[in-house]
């Protein structure tokens, strides 16, 4: 495994999709809390999960990639 170096076109949109996804979060759970629809929390848990995805590689700047030599 090898950590390659993301650019910087790839950063921000990481970035951006990152903010994107706890954006969603909130709003879904916003929703459930009103009681508007019934929101099942796998869904709520799935896009914090990728919002700090992202949010991770657009901080650090690399992400694993399978090493071709091996």
């Amino acid at each position: 495994m090898k950590w390659a170096r993301a650019t910087s076109f790839l950063r921000l949109a990481c970035l951006l999709l990152g903010v994107g996804s706890f954006g969603v979060a909130w709003h879904l759970t916003k929703l459930g809390a009103s009681g508007v629809e019934d929101v099942p929390p796998p869904f709520i848990l799935l896009s914090g999960l990728a919002g700090l995805g992202f949010l991770c590689l657009a901080v650090l700047g690399r992400y694993p990639r399978p090493d071709a030599n091996h």
